[in-house]
């Protein structure tokens, strides 16, 4: 079984590769239209072919701008990956910090108590019961 460092580690570096390719992908689609847009402003064109050689210049545009952002996040992931590689090092909890009296990373040396959520009662507040009521809200027999 995995620990949460290794699962993340394995995560992060799963999405850098999913975005380095679409960032390729996106790249090479630019450059397709881009390559369209061209071919069609070199020769004496019609004004529909102007607007097909600008529509054709945008949609080059909208795919370089998505290359960017992948290649961006890609970039994360890389930096995340790396960071959860620095945390999977058993050497790394040796450089901990210690703690204050009474408190332990591993154990509470504090008996553990419920804390309620806001307005119920406590654990260990009892709701008054009637005498004549007692006997059906007695647990024991």
């Amino acid at each position: 079984m995995s620990t949460m460092r290794e699962h993340l580690h394995a995560l992060h570096k799963r999405q850098a590769q999913h975005h380095s390719v679409k960032s390729a992908h996106h790249a090479a689609v630019a450059g397709h239209f881009q390559k369209l847009a061209s071919a069609l402003g070199k020769s004496e064109v019609s004004e529909a072919q102007k607007d097909t050689a600008g529509i054709l210049e945008a949609l080059s545009a909208l795919h370089e701008k998505l290359s960017d952002e992948h290649e961006s996040m890609s970039a994360h992931h890389q930096q995340k990956m790396e960071d959860c590689a620095k945390g999977m090092d058993a050497a790394d909890l040796t450089k901990l910090t210690p703690l204050p009296a009474g408190l332990s990373t591993v154990t509470p040396t504090a008996p553990i108590r419920a804390i309620p959520r806001f307005g119920a009662p406590g654990p260990a507040e009892k709701i008054p019961v009637p005498e004549e009521f007692q006997k059906l809200a007695s647990i024991e027999d």
